[in-house]
């Protein structure tokens, strides 16, 4: 059974999915050239596949515990996704592929992204992660010899 999603979570979905649901998506030749997904479009869909990476390790379930992925959940976010903005998955891939091969545009995407990773880093609070300490100076995971 699922727990309860947090509320900073909540209202970080909330933020991110109102601005994209407003502005229009399409696919069409980038002027840069070339049949690949034009640069504003490809780096609202890397910061959507990003959000959906790592909310899928947040999430918590009984088979998926915090901190891996949750491979089902994303296939589901990631056909929204492509869904959303009209697109295949090969269509991303392809374009993906096309991104890779022009460095000065990949940067330039990812360059654009940081100051909106940054502002929701500044949004949400850093999660609390409990590192387990070892007892009576034994290397975790070894037995106690009781």
């Amino acid at each position: 059974m699922a727990e309860a999603i947090p509320k900073s979570l909540k209202m970080l979905v909330m933020l991110l999915a109102l601005p994209i649901l407003l502005l229009p998506s399409c696919k069409s030749k980038s002027a840069s050239g070339g049949d690949h997904l034009p640069p504003k479009v490809m780096q609202k869909i890397l910061m959507d596949i990003s959000l959906a990476e790592a909310y899928s390790t947040v999430v918590k379930d009984s088979l998926h515990k915090g901190g891996s992925k949750n491979i089902d959940s994303l296939t589901v976010y990631y056909k929204d996704i492509f869904a959303h903005y009209h697109i295949t998955e090969d269509q991303f891939r392809e374009s993906l592929d096309w991104y890779k091969g022009h460095a000065t545009e990949m940067d330039t995407m990812y360059n654009n992204l940081l100051p909106v990773i940054t502002k929701l880093q500044n949004i949400l609070p850093a999660p609390v992660i409990k590192v387990p300490t070892p007892d009576n100076n034994r290397p975790l995971g070894l037995p106690t010899g009781r």
